[in-house]
């Protein structure tokens, strides 16, 4: 991104095919160097579908708390610590109680009853805590070629998260801030394992709500197949997209980048 008064029209849209003396000349020049992953997400849709998957849950945990202090409490009191564990488990507190290891008790029918309503209890909780947030994702090994970048060039770098229905933006400065402090994995990112959908590569997966909302309404574009004809009469067949638009917060983008209104 280069402000109107540095950029030059004898540079064209696409500067990529420039010789490296050229390009030393002109990146310096930048204002911000923009990288936009893409997302095959609503982010609306996604976040209401993961609250109803929360509250479902939510109210099997409760169910089967219920049925084992009805059910089971004389049973539990004889198993030291078990009572005082499930009275814990509450609406509030159902995202971090933990219990570590399910009883395996086989000593009559309601022992094993009661191990096994234990281990569907355990299970719902664990479910509780997957990850439920949409992510902005730079790949770990991008992470250092980044960070040379901005040391060469010295222009600050930016990651766009575009969804379909909104667009996301967060410093590179503001990833490494996340990542260097151990306390918030698995709260504010992930250290996604190999994924097959980034090449196979480790990922950090960064709630998207760690940037701030730069893109606040998508027009989806329209959408046909194609076809191509490939040697020895092969057929591969495509999806073309046409048109669409999105929105810009104009103030949360100067934000974001770090500029001013007499910028952008």
């Amino acid at each position: 991104m280069f402000s109107r008064d540095i950029y030059s029209e004898e540079w064209g849209n696409n500067i990529s095919n420039f010789s490296t003396e050229k390009l030393n000349e002109i990146v310096p020049l930048a204002t911000a160097g923009i990288e936009v992953r893409s997302s095959a997400f609503l982010v609306e849709e996604y976040n209401q579908f993961m609250q109803q998957r929360k509250s479902d849950i939510t109210g099997k945990v409760l169910q089967i708390k219920a049925i084992l202090l009805e059910k089971y409490a004389d049973l539990l009191n004889q198993k030291i610590g078990w009572i005082d564990t499930l009275n814990a488990i509450t609406t509030e507190t159902i995202g971090v109680i933990e219990i570590k290891s399910a009883p395996g008790w086989r000593g009559s029918v309601r022992l094993k009853e009661a191990s096994d309503l234990i281990k569907e209890l355990n299970s719902a909780l664990k479910e509780f805590k997957k990850r439920d947030f949409l992510s902005i994702t730079p790949k770990v090994e991008d992470l250092k070629v980044v960070y040379k970048w901005i040391e060469t060039f010295n222009v600050p770098h930016f990651y766009f998260q575009v969804f379909f229905d909104k667009v996301y933006g967060i410093s590179f400065q503001k990833i490494l801030e996340l990542i260097s402090n151990p306390e918030l994995e698995e709260d504010k990112y992930f250290i996604g394992d190999e994924d097959s959908k980034n090449q196979n590569k480790w990922t950090v997966k960064i709630d998207y709500k760690e940037g701030q909302e730069v893109g606040f309404k998508v027009e989806m574009p329209d959408h046909t197949s194609v076809m191509r004809k490939l040697g020895r009469g092969r057929l591969l067949f495509h999806v073309k997209f046409n048109g669409g638009a999105a929105y810009l917060d104009v103030d949360n983008l100067r934000n974001t980048l770090g500029i001013g209104e007499n910028e952008f």
